[in-house]
C-alpha cells in the first residue's frame, strides 16, 4: 500500500540523514581532537586528514541531496493519506455528504492521487539544485 511505502522510504531518508549527522558531530570533535594534538607522528596526522574529509563529505551529502526533507515530505504525504483512508472509512469531514460508497471512493481516490501529485511536485522541487544569484 501507498502508505506503508512512503513511510518506509522516509525512515530510510531519515536513517541516512542520520548516519551523516553523526559522521558531522562526531568527526569534527575527532578533527578538532586530532588536530590539538599536532606535534604526534605522521600516522597521527593522517587522522585529521580522513576525520576532516569525513565531515566535509558527509556535510555536501546532506546538503545536497536533502535527506531530512524528503524524509519530511514522506511522512507527511503517509499521514495526509491515511488521514483520507480513515476519513472516508468513518464517512467524515469531505466524506461525511458522499451519497453512496461508491462516490466516496472516487472522492478519495481522487484526493490521494492529488496528494500523491503534490508529493512528487516537492519531489522534484528537491531534485532540482539551488539557484545562486549572479552577480
Amino acid at each position: 500500500m501507498a502508505i506503508e511505502q512512503y513511510r518506509s522510504d522516509g525512515l530510510r531518508y531519515r536513517r541516512v540523514h542520520n548516519f551523516f549527522q553523526t559522521i558531522i558531530i562526531v568527526g569534527s570533535l575527532a578533527t578538532s581532537t586530532a588536530a590539538i594534538l599536532a606535534d604526534t607522528p605522521a600516522p597521527y596526522k593522517w587522522v585529521t586528514v580522513i576525520t576532516s574529509f569525513s565531515v566535509g563529505l558527509a556535510a555536501g551529502f546532506t546538503g545536497y541531496f536533502k535527506f531530512r526533507e524528503r524524509s519530511f515530505y514522506l511522512q507527511q504525504i503517509a499521514d495526509s493519506i491515511e488521514e483520507e483512508y480513515d476519513a472516508v472509512n468513518l464517512k467524515v469531514g469531505r466524506y461525511k455528504s458522499s451519497a453512496d460508497d461508491e462516490a466516496a471512493l472516487l472522492e478519495f481516490t481522487e484526493r490521494v492521487e492529488t496528494l500523491k501529485n503534490d508529493q512528487r511536485k516537492r519531489q522534484q522541487q528537491l531534485d532540482q539544485p539551488t539557484e545562486t544569484p549572479e552577480g
